[in-house]
């Protein structure tokens, strides 16, 4: 049995993930802020703002015996929920009123941690391994049409780019890193007037690993039914 581990497990996303990965017979463990229970899933906490949160999250996984064949960096932090200070949004979206502190609270939760939970998760990682990134079609460089944006589509083109560096960095090892799109979904950032539901994302990915196709996409950008993305 395949283990995956899905970080933000208990909501959107995150949720479907876990139910689609169980139900195709894989062991899913899943992270939320709390560590609060999800059923059918070995649950750890995990807070992507606190370095130390991640230090204890890869140590209890690894005290726990488990070997990871799938780690789903999904758990992240979306500036339009911050509610205070008042502005906060607006000081990572435009030039005029941009905050570095607040813009750097995105690329750390976003992107820098993922990829330091994935360094301390290196000695459990399975021989054949992929670390997939939940990325955004925002982090796209060549696909940017609109202005601002600087704090949640920079953290996803950091992201990338982590991803990209990761994937040359395993090189022929037979672990793989792979950036994904997960496209427009119906959740609390995409809404009801969405294209797709977070349950056909789940189940897009599922296919992805089950198939060899997301280890094959090593290095790149992908959107979840596996086409090529732009960079």
């Amino acid at each position: 049995m395949k283990t995956v581990l899905i970080t933000g497990g208990n909501r959107g996303l995150g949720a479907a993930l876990v139910t689609a990965f169980q139900a195709a017979g894989w062991s899913v463990a899943a992270t939320t802020r709390q560590g609060g229970a999800i059923e059918g899933a070995a649950t750890y906490a995990l807070d992507l703002s606190d370095a130390a949160s991640v230090a204890s999250c890869a140590h209890a996984l690894a005290t726990d015996g488990r070997t990871l064949d799938l780690v789903i960096h999904n758990a992240g932090f979306n500036p339009k929920d911050r509610k205070t200070p008042d502005g906060y949004f607006q000081s990572t979206f435009t030039i005029s009123q941009f905050s570095g502190a607040h813009v750097a609270e995105s690329l750390w939760i976003n992107a820098v941690m993922p990829m330091e939970l994935t360094a301390r998760l290196l000695p459990i990682l399975a021989p054949k391994a992929t670390v997939l990134g939940i990325s955004s079609w925002l982090g796209s460089i060549g696909g940017k049409t609109g202005g601002g944006h600087y704090g949640y589509a920079g953290s996803k083109a950091l992201l990338n780019m982590f991803l990209r560096g990761l994937a040359l960095e395993f090189g022929d090892t037979g672990r793989s890193a792979v950036a994904l799109n997960p496209g427009w979904m119906q959740t609390d950032m995409g809404g009801g007037r969405a294209d797709l539901s977070p349950d056909e994302v789940a189940t897009r990915i599922v296919t992805l690993a089950e198939t060899g196709l997301l280890a094959r996409s090593n290095g790149a950008f992908i959107n979840s039914d596996g086409s090529p993305h732009p960079w």
